[in-house]
């Protein structure tokens, strides 16, 4: 019997329904006691007459709360009602993916973020031993921020009860569902023992569907889709969106092949792989130019330098095995006609196992090395490997036993080996910059890789942790140019995120960055954190550009340097050309946030704020949590109107160094109005503004040119110029702060700056 609004559950009063599925049905409800809102279901109760169907729900319960991942639905507890069991759920807001189908085809590169994303969630599952078996477009949530969620486990089974399988044949059980024709693999409607790759043949199911909006195995009756489904009778593929790439065809036969052995060997795969999709590296058939406009990449000559395994599994020497992965990917980034997998998208490999043929199609290439790395006292044994991706053949294989302290001679063997191996045609001074082996202290070289090693990890602390090994390096090497470098990349992304003082950040990076030239003139990476030093702290443009470019000559791949020269290019009010940079940087380099960001950066003083917003939530996909894609999520929303989803991401996270009031901000719009709301805005920044970075009057000012406050705006401006704030640069092409064009005291503090703007007189 359907619980009326008002029945009690424990602390949760039921509000409304929101619908039923086969296990039972789901209210919307109140928990009185944390004041927030959830979802329930609420087992039917001939469904938990039978014993064995009770304890199926609260063991798929308990083993999807373990889960705790962003794309399944979470469940908060179980309890009981009247002698039925309900579990608790969080309560989302949006609509399913059939609801999303209702109005057509879906793009493709939509398809494939939802498609990666859901993939995410069934590696997950998969991990813990857990099968879906009923993924469908009725069981995926869309939210209205964005997310995706896999819904209703009710079918799913798991290692953890085995003895509650549920009969996966033809006969329904009444009131039971046992999956949807159309989505269930082969081996799943005959009734034969399924693992991971039923989902994912599923997933390709669910793939099709979006591109095209309609079903992949149709039929009138469901014993004429069991039919079309075992005979493997679909329609051609090539149906699909005409403008995808053709290796999402591909994916998608691979995800519905007959053959569970011949699909995607883990949801894990599938997400890589689709992703690939997303990084600029596909052609389009007959355009020359890959997705969104940029290059396109071919797998002819290309490498993939997979991070290298640790087999002594001791974390001590984790420093190693990364090291010389990054090592020997820079070494053979600089001989041309080889395209390299850049650091950041094969490192989402460490510690997973998949076959060459999908880390082919994932990285787009035709190559990859594997290695293992071992300490055995003073000696490392290496083990290197290098496969064709295609034909899944060894081309070149070696065991390596050296000394630690010769481990810079052991990665430049290791790269002029693999040159060989790929029979590349190198001129003599190609070949002998491949060889080239600087006069390196060895304990220098290990204290720069352990720097190396914090530097990645994207935190203070693990910056902080990277300067003291890159100052040990240079203890016992005064003269080793990569450990100066080191140490002006650490100090620049220091004080560019305000973690320290620009005015110590700053000076401390760009004295690095010198002595690391004066030691090695070729170093592109110094270049850049020079550009970075005189664009935010110098304020001198053409200083900056002049580094950019030099950086560029030296590395044309380099996409840090397509990055900042984008920052630069927002600055001066050149946002096509600054678009265009960021694009290039991310295409390079798709996996890193700092690279991510300039792309939503350069969109956002564009005033292209929905696309802004998109690009922002991928970069949190690269990274949670990251401030900076916050940031942008957060302002192009409120200049959106978009007032309600704002409000929730404040909730979530920090908004310009400031935290917030997220109910206070909403209760004040409800009844004023976006004047309210920026009114309540400016009042709850006031109350912490004497101990927030000078960065936080660039959004002070914001906020009160909203008002319509232009004074008080140009006051906090003054006091960032004063400050040297880093924010400073792009203060004359803000769109909110440019509606102060005109007045005489925001023109000349724009002026003070010296950006070389085009659009002022």
């Amino acid at each position: 019997m359907p619980l009326a609004p008002g029945t009690r559950l424990a602390q949760y009063e039921v509000t409304s329904s929101i619908g039923s599925g086969g296990m039972g049905e789901v209210y919307r409800a109140k928990d009185v006691r944390l004041a927030r809102d959830v979802a329930i279901k609420v087992m039917a109760a001939h469904i938990a007459a039978d014993p064995r169907m009770r304890q199926r729900f609260e063991t798929e319960a308990r083993a999807v709360a373990a889960l705790s991942h962003p794309s399944i639905l979470s469940i908060h507890e179980l309890g009981i009602y009247e002698g039925v069991p309900f579990a608790v759920m969080e309560l989302l807001e949006g609509h399913t993916l059939r609801g999303r189908l209702h109005a057509g085809a879906i793009p493709w590169r939509e398809t494939v973020e939802i498609a990666a994303t859901i993939a995410d969630g069934l590696a997950a599952a998969h991990l813990k031993g857990i099968v879906h078996r009923d993924l469908k477009p009725e069981n995926v949530f869309l939210t209205k921020d964005g997310a995706v969620k896999i819904l209703d486990f009710g079918l799913a089974s798991h290692r953890f009860d085995q003895a509650a399988e549920l009969p996966t044949g033809l006969q329904t059980m009444p009131g039971t569902v046992l999956g949807t024709f159309g989505y269930m693999s082969p081996e799943q409607v005959t009734g034969e023992p399924v693992d991971g790759r039923t989902d994912i043949f599923a997933a390709g199911c669910l793939i099709y569907e979006m591109l095209t909006g309609r079903r992949l195995f149709e039929g009138s009756t469901p014993q004429e889709i069991v039919a079309n489904v075992v005979s493997d009778a679909r329609p051609a593929l090539p149906a699909m969106d005409p403008v995808a790439p053709p290796e999402l065809r591909a994916i998608v036969s691979r995800c519905v092949d007959r053959d569970p052995n011949r699909r995607f060997a883990s949801a894990t795969d599938l997400a890589m792989a689709l992703r690939a999709l997303l990084t600029g590296s596909v052609q389009r058939p007959g355009s020359g130019r890959g997705v969104s406009g940029r290059p396109s990449r071919t797998r002819g000559k290309s490498i993939a330098i997979l991070p290298f395994v640790n087999s002594s599994h001791d974390p001590q020497i984790e420093y190693l095995s990364d090291g010389i992965t990054e090592m020997i990917i820079n070494s053979l980034s600089q001989l041309p006609g080889l395209r390299v997998v850049p650091r950041s998208l094969v490192f989402r490999y460490k510690g997973l196992t998949t076959d060459p043929s999908t880390i082919g199609l994932a990285l787009n290439a035709r190559t990859i090395l594997t290695g293992h790395v071992a300490q055995q006292g003073e000696l490392l044994s290496i083990q290197a490997e290098l496969v064709d991706t295609v034909t899944e053949t060894q081309l070149w294989g070696e065991r390596f036993r050296q000394k630690i302290s010769d481990v810079l001679a052991l990665q430049e063997d290791i790269a002029w080996q693999i040159s060989e191996a790929l029979r590349l045609k190198l001129t003599g001074a190609q070949k002998k910059k491949l060889k080239k082996r600087a006069t390196v202290n060895p304990l220098a070289y290990q204290e720069y890789l352990k720097g190396r090693h914090h530097w990645h990890n994207w935190s203070t602390e693990s910056t902080h942790r990277a300067i003291e090994h890159f100052e040990r390096a240079l203890e016992h090497d005064p003269g080793f140019a990569l450990a100066y470098a080191g140490l002006g990349n650490a100090f620049g992304s220091l004080a560019y995120y305000g973690q320290v003082s620009p005015q110590e950040g700053f000076p401390r990076a760009r004295a690095a960055a010198l002595r690391a030239l004066e030691l090695d003139a070729n170093l592109s990476e110094a270049h850049v954190t020079l550009a970075l030093e005189r664009f935010f702290h110098g304020w001198d443009w053409p200083a900056a550009e002049t580094e950019i470019a030099e950086a560029l000559r030296l590395d044309p791949n380099l996409a840090l340097a397509y990055t900042v020269r984008s920052l630069i290019e927002i600055s001066c009010g050149r946002f096509d050309a600054a678009l265009a940079s960021a694009q290039r940087g991310r295409a390079l380099d798709p996996l890193s946030p700092f690279i991510a960001m300039g792309t939503a950066w350069a969109l956002f003083f564009a005033a292209r704020y929905e696309e802004a917003i998109r690009e922002a939530q991928d970069v949190l996909t690269l990274r949670p949590g990251l401030e900076e894609a916050g940031n942008v999520l957060i302002s192009a929303n409120e200049l959106l109107g978009n007032i309600e989803e704002a409000a929730q991401l404040i909730r979530r996270q920090r908004c310009w160094g400031l935290t917030y009031d997220a109910d206070r901000l909403l209760a004040a719009c409800r009844q004023g109005g976006t004047d309210a709301y920026w009114r309540e805005r400016r009042a709850q920044m006031e109350s912490q503004l004497h101990e927030a970075p000078a960065i936080v009057n660039y959004s002070y000012a914001t906020v009160n040119v909203l008002i319509g406050d232009y004074d008080a705006a140009v006051d906090h401006l003054e006091q960032m110029v004063e400050n040297r704030a880093g924010g400073s640069v792009f203060i004359g092409v803000n769109p909110i702060l440019v509606r102060m064009r005109g007045m005489p005291r925001y023109d000349a503090v724009v002026r003070a700056v010296g950006a070389p703007l085009t659009q002022m007189a």
